[in-house]
This record gives C-alpha cells, structure tokens and sequence, in this order.
C-alpha cells in the first residue's frame, strides 16, 4: 500500500469526488430548470433597453458578453467565472498543501521514506494525484452539465464544455504546482496557502475589471483567469495556444 502513494492518495479522496460531482449535479440542475422555465428572451430584452455599456455587459457576462438566451450565456455568468473556479482552486491549492507541508507537519513523510520509497518519489506522486484529482473535480462539472441539460430537454456544444473543463483543470493544476512549490520552500503554513490564493484572487480582479479600465488592456496578460475563460471557451472552444501559458507557469 505505501509504494503506491498515487493510488492511496486517489482512493483516499473517493468521498470528496462523491460530494463534489453531487453538489455540481444539484446546482447545474437548478441552472437548468431555470432556463427551461423562465422567459429568458424577454429578460435579455430588458437588459438591452437598459443600454448598459458593453464594458460592463462584458463584466457580468465574461468576454463574450451578457446573453441570458442560451445555456452558455448563463452558465458564462455565474458556474465558471463563480463557482466553479472557487470549487476547484480551493480543493487544488488544499491538495497541494496536503502532498507536502501537511505530511511533513504530521511526520507522515518520515515513515514513508523509512521505506524504499525516496522523497522524490513521494512528491512526485503526490503531484501527479493532485493533477489526477483536479482533473476528476473539473469533469464532474462536464458530466453533471451533460447529465441536466438532458434532463431538461436542452441543447449545449459538448466540446465547448470540454474544452472550458480543460481550462478549468488548467487553472487549478496550476495553482496546485505553485502550492507545492512554495511549501517545498517555506515552512509557514500562512504563507503556503496565501501566495497562491492571493495570486488566484489578483488574477481574477484583473480579468474582471480589464473590461472597464482602459489602462487594463494590457496587464490582463499576466491574469492566469485571462488565459482560462479571456477567449470565451465556451462558446469557441479551444483556443490554439492559450493552454501553453499554463504549462510554462507549471
């Protein structure tokens, strides 16, 4: 059991899979019923009256812009610029410190190494089931958004939904390596988990604000929330090199 840390790690997060796909499942299904009961037409006409300025169309929708007529302009508003993000950041960056500095904290490690297991060993696998791990969490978002947009009789580009779950695993992985990183160096727990959430939550303040500060036009590159919904995936899919920038940082 202890030469396989992957699998143990894997196994070890059965439950959280369970809980997380079921929570997915309930919000994606109330999403659903939403648009399949309210008038959607009619209230996307009222925002048009507004004449609201396409900036701030833009902050509340993401970059395609707000459309509340289809399933990817909703789930564009509020499951991945929200909700989403949140799930998998917060499980990828606990992950990441959990695969080091935790194990080193409860001396786990030392009776792992006692074994013929090196630690370079054990930190690869524990970074490999993390990544193994976000990419579980972001496509029970993808099955859950198949699953009730069936159930309600609607219509959605499934590749486009794969593709944004990509970029959602992207997104997370990355910050998970950079925890792992930054708790392989520093031995304060604070600090472990505050550089890569303050990092997450920067970039998403860049990516939400660039639409209506003009001067923004260009620090929005350094945003890693640019390089995962800036080239609105869900309605276009996948962008030809906007990945590469995740596995560079990585």
């Amino acid at each position: 059991m202890l030469r396989n840390i992957f699998l143990k790690s894997i196994r070890d997060s059965r439950y959280t899979f369970l809980y997380v796909f079921l929570t997915y499942l309930f919000v994606c299904s109330l999403i659903m019923y939403v648009v399949s009961e309210l008038p959607l037409n009619e209230i996307q006409i009222i925002f048009e009256k507004l004449q609201l300025p396409e900036p701030l169309m833009s902050f509340i929708g993401g970059e395609g812009g707000l459309n509340l007529t289809t399933v990817e302009g909703i789930l564009n508003t509020d499951m991945f610029t929200v909700f989403a993000p949140l799930i998998s950041i917060g499980f990828s960056i606990y992950y990441g410190f959990n695969s080091s500095f935790k194990e080193e904290e409860k001396k786990y490690i030392d009776i792992i190494l006692s074994t013929k297991i090196t630690r370079e060993s054990f930190l690869i696998q524990k970074l490999l089931s993390m990544i193994f791990k976000n990419l579980i969490i972001s496509y029970s978002l993808f099955f859950s958004i198949i699953i009730s947009t069936y159930f309600f009789n609607l219509t959605i580009n499934l590749w486009n939904v794969f593709a944004v779950c990509f970029y959602l695993f992207l997104l997370s992985s990355t910050l998970g390596i950079m925890t792992i990183f930054f708790s392989t160096f520093l031995k304060k727990s604070n600090y472990i988990y505050g550089i890569p959430s303050s990092i997450a939550i920067i970039s998403y303040i860049i990516y939400s604000i660039e639409p209506l500060i003009e001067s923004f036009k260009e620090i929005k590159y350094i945003s890693l929330f640019y390089f995962y919904k800036g080239h609105d995936p869900l309605n276009n899919g996948f962008h030809p090199w906007h990945w590469i920038i995740f596995v560079l940082v990585s």
